[in-house]
């Protein structure tokens, strides 16, 4: 598999939020609301923004 195909299998996530503006303490609260059994939960930052992806493995 290329790297590019890996790079946009792994940032296809089912779920992002933003949450640049959202304050470090609330980040662990919007993780617990978007897990789901059997997903990654991580950040991503594209373009000065940071989101909160879910992605089903």
């Amino acid at each position: 598999m290329s790297t590019d195909a890996m790079r946009s299998t792994r940032y296809s996530g089912s779920t992002r939020v933003d949450v640049t503006e959202y304050a470090a303490s609330r980040i662990p609260e919007r993780i617990e609301a978007n897990a789901v059994a059997g997903t990654e939960v991580y950040l991503e930052r594209r373009g000065g923004r940071t989101y909160l992806v879910t992605d089903a493995r």
